[in-house]
């Protein structure tokens, strides 16, 4: 029941029962156009309940899902983490009755969980293992705090779960009109945090949380700490029982997908961090704001949520590896647009307890601190560039203006952090050249998205910017909130950076269900794929061959380009028809070669948190993962194979494609469907499969020829071509069942590298087009060639006469390498009648790529005369 010490609920109630109707219109009605989804089985893992345990401990853990028959196990992210099954007895047996069989013994339902003492701190990843293949992630924590279980009936104050301080309790919210109570004794003078676990934890939970004293006055509320889990903060005014409340804000949602982790405790807890970033390998002093810390000392002008915050200032020193300056070692949650950060985390500890984690990124250049009193162009702070300036809008109204010097052409990359580091800023930033008042540059809203669904980017954060330094001279930044109005605060954070132009990139990889949690499970003499999605940073358009590592015996992934401009592209993976069954961790990376160093990145693997409707164009609720997994498991319903008839082909022309099918299930008679996977996300506009119309192999024929046309503008490059085949194949769970229904099964081709190049490498040209020449003479003409796409090789000079043209002639030249013009001597023997040779050719022919042919034309009209 809900109680009624809770004075907002019926205004959250009828406004969230709104929402939601909306919200489920919209969908129902995105929902009735959709594409089909894959029907093959994957476990979907929804929830495990406690979704985390204190270091050192074992404890049971049950779960909730789809297709998650006979589990066999558990896989963390953490190697420090262990699960074995929980095995039920098997029924008793009755002597008087006598079966004919033995009685299948219950499932599995529990597992039993290790966490080894010296297992990290934080946020992993749990997955589920069965026939199937291995789920999707779920939020595992492993913390330092006793834990205990919610118990039922805890919906009213007197029937408030008794609790201890320095505890976390596990629990649900399991309704929408479910509201948990808990109760526990306090000293006067403590400063307790309550801490509600919801979106960081692949809970679906809005969490609200109050405190009460034993009188029903409310001391303390808070929602939206971050996302959508909660924070209270409150020092107890006496000794005695204190109330916690948690509820589901709206009352409107609720279930086994509604969990949280709540944690009561006077362990510290971080806010903001000054500065932000710190140089690779070097250390620093920062000003940590936060409460219950060590050290720490009440900063009456940090205020937050109405209360003030304690200031301490720590050491910290960066690590300094290159492995390390190239990830994101956080064991929080990372949204997508947060993926292209690299970073480690912090944490403080007092004797209650570690406290929270909180990122620290790393500085290109030396950092500079927000001085606090620039709010006017004449007091514009000055700075030194290349820098990078850690700032906080920290009064109302603040406006922050920074000053530096910069010389003409230099070039630097601008870009401001709020919004991706975790803070709640609409960031914007003007660029001036003061002596002028001209604006160079007025940067707000970031239309840059790695795709429009599965793993959606948007930030509030301003685009990176291009700065090329106009002329010698003094230039001002001002670096403000949109809200910065209404909200300020040790919280509002940012982050500028002014260094040079660092063209580079950061991958996420992906698995195949781009609407629901999915894991990939790759089956024998099949393929399945990932997607790989690019962070193109700083102006770096070239390709990026992509590869795996760790695979299992049996499964080959060939390295697969992410061609030049391409945001996303499919690995696909194929297994042998005796690949072993596996289930374990793999890697994906990436290679290109910048500015003539080669560069490797690893791929981040990241995953839908739960399903949207296909089709409806709604991002999906997504996040960086812990690790990349794979399953091998049975026979795959078909092997989809495609060849190319040529690898290298010139823009404006087709090459065919051969597509053969195997088809490995028995039940698998009827048509399938082939069409080029995610067009045109993995392939530019230019490059079409049969005209962008499916190609369809039908019973009986499993052969069929494809014409893959590459237009003119295309750009060079090579791409990673990959076929989807669709089919409805007749599959029921039980193998002995007599219905089988019709599933729809996706499954990739094999891949195709396709290098497209240039039709073109040059424009050609004559220092006169309608020469006179005289009979029995020669007449020069010189022909010279414009070069492009950086073709630096050598031009054979033709002239081409048509076979109704007589009396003309010319011997072959050469333009060198490196060269652009030469000589052509047109000759006209001594018989030659005088008048027009019109429709005349100049060619220059160059070969590129070995052995392609490239001609370039330019007509040539001579009069002949005596």
């Amino acid at each position: 029941m809900t109680h009624t010490w809770s004075p907002t609920g019926a205004r959250s109630f009828s406004l969230g029962m709104l929402l939601t109707a909306i919200v489920g219109l919209v969908c129902a009605e995105a929902g009735r156009a959709q594409p089909p989804q894959s029907g093959m089985l994957v476990p979907r893992l929804f929830s495990v309940v406690p979704n985390g345990g204190k270091v050192g401990s074992t404890f049971e853990v049950s779960f909730t899902g789809q297709d998650i028959e006979d589990p066999e196990g558990l896989f963390f992210s953490h190697p420090g983490i262990k699960a074995e099954p929980i095995i039920p007895p098997a029924p008793p047996v009755d002597p008087k009755k006598p079966a004919a069989k033995p009685a299948p013994r219950p499932p599995v339902t529990k597992f039993k969980v290790t966490i080894a003492g010296d297992a990290l701190l934080g946020i992993h990843d749990v997955r589920l293992i069965n026939k199937w293949g291995i789920s999707n992630p779920r939020a595992f924590v492993v913390g330092d705090l006793n834990e205990v279980l919610e118990k039922e009936p805890n919906d009213d104050v007197p029937q408030a779960q008794r609790v201890e301080l320095n505890q976390t309790i596990n629990g649900i919210i399991a309704g929408p009109a479910d509201v948990d109570y808990f109760v526990f004794a306090g000293k006067q003078g403590q400063r307790v945090l309550i801490s509600c676990l919801a979106s960081s934890i692949d809970s679906r939970l809005m969490a609200a949380l109050e405190l009460f004293d034993s009188t029903g006055r409310l001391l303390a509320s808070n929602r939206h700490y971050s996302e959508n889990d909660a924070l209270v903060d409150c020092r107890l005014p006496a000794d005695g029982d204190y109330y916690v409340r948690l509820h589901e804000f709206t009352h409107t949602q609720g279930g086994a997908e509604h969990f949280y982790r709540l944690t009561i405790s006077t362990a510290p807890w971080i806010d903001a961090l000054f500065p932000l970033a710190i140089e690779p390998g070097k250390s620093a002093k920062v000003t940590v704001y936060g409460r219950n810390l060590p050290g720490g000392r009440l900063d009456p002008t940090a205020i937050e949520d109405g209360v003030a915050l304690e200031k301490a200032t720590v050491d910290v020193t960066a690590p300094a590896d290159p492995l390390s300056l190239q990830r994101l070692a956080y064991r929080g949650l990372v949204s997508p647009r947060s993926a292209a950060l690299d970073g480690f985390e912090f944490r403080l500890r007092n004797a209650s307890g570690a406290s929270n984690p909180f990122l620290i990124t790393y500085a290109r250049a030396p950092v500079v601190l927000d001085q606090g009193t620039h709010d006017t162009p004449e007091k514009a702070q000055e700075i030194v560039v290349p820098c990078e300036i850690s700032g906080r809008i920290e009064k109302l109204r603040d406006r922050d203006w920074y000053q530096f010097v910069a010389k003409k052409g230099d070039v630097y990359t601008i870009e401001v952090f709020g919004d991706r580091l975790g803070a709640e800023l609409d960031m914007y930033l003007l660029l001036r050249k003061p002596d002028t008042k001209q604006d160079l540059a007025d940067l707000d809203d970031n239309g840059e998205l790695l795709t429009q669904t599965e793993f959606f980017t948007r930030t509030d954060d301003p685009p990176a910017y291009r700065f090329v330094v106009p002329a010698d001279g003094k230039y001002q930044i001002l670096v403000g909130s949109r809200d910065a109005d209404t909200r300020a605060g040790p919280r509002l954070f940012y982050r500028v950076r002014i260094s040079p132009e660092r063209p580079d990139f950061r991958l996420i990889v992906q698995h195949p269900d781009n609407t629901r949690p999915d894991a990939c499970c790759l089956r024998q003499g099949a393929e399945e794929q990932y997607t790989i999605l690019l962070w193109r940073l700083e102006g770096w358009n070239g390709p990026v061959t992509v590869s795996a590592e760790g695979l299992p015996p049996g499964v080959t992934c060939a390295p697969q380009i992410v061609g030049p401009n391409l945001r996303q592209a499919s690995l696909v993976l194929s297994a042998a028809p005796t690949a072993p069954r596996f289930t374990g961790e793999i890697r994906v990376k990436g290679t290109a070669v910048i500015q003539g160093q080669t560069v490797v990145r690893e791929a981040r693997p990241g995953s839908i948190t739960w399903p949207v409707p296909p089709g409806a164009g709604i991002p999906a609720v997504s996040r960086l993962d812990r690790n990349l997994v794979l399953a091998v498991r049975e026979k795959g319903p078909f092997h989809l194979s495609a060849t190319v008839q040529k690898a290298v082909v010139v823009e404006d022309s087709k090459v065919n494609v051969a597509l053969k099918l195997a088809r490995l299930w028995p039940d698998f008679k009827g048509p399938l469907q082939i069409a080029t996977m995610n067009q045109p996300t993995n392939l530019p506009a230019g490059i079409l499969l049969n005209n962008n119309q499916p190609v369809t192999m039908n019973p009986g024929k499993d052969d069929a020829t494809a014409v893959l046309e590459v237009k003119a503008g295309v750009p060079e490059g090579t791409y990673n071509v990959v076929m989807l085949g669709t089919a409805q194949i007749p599959f029921n769970k039980d193998p002995a069942a007599k219905e089988k229904p019709p599933i729809n099964v996706l499954l990739p081709s094999t891949p195709i590298s396709l290098t497209v190049l240039p039709n073109r490498v040059a424009n050609l040209t004559l220092s006169n087009a309608n020469p006179t020449a005289k009979i029995g003479a020669d007449t020069e003409v010189v022909v010279k060639v414009a070069r492009l796409r950086d073709f630096a090789g050598e031009f054979r000079i033709q002239l081409v006469v048509p076979a109704n043209v007589q009396g003309i002639s010319a011997g072959d030249a050469i333009i060198p390498p490196g060269k652009n013009e030469a000589k052509l001597f047109l000759t006209v023997p001594a018989g030659a009648a005088p008048g027009n040779r019109p429709n005349l050719v100049v060619r220059a022919l160059a070969t590129i790529h070995e052995d392609i042919p490239l001609t370039h034309d330019t007509p040539l009209n001579v009069n002949v005369v005596k």
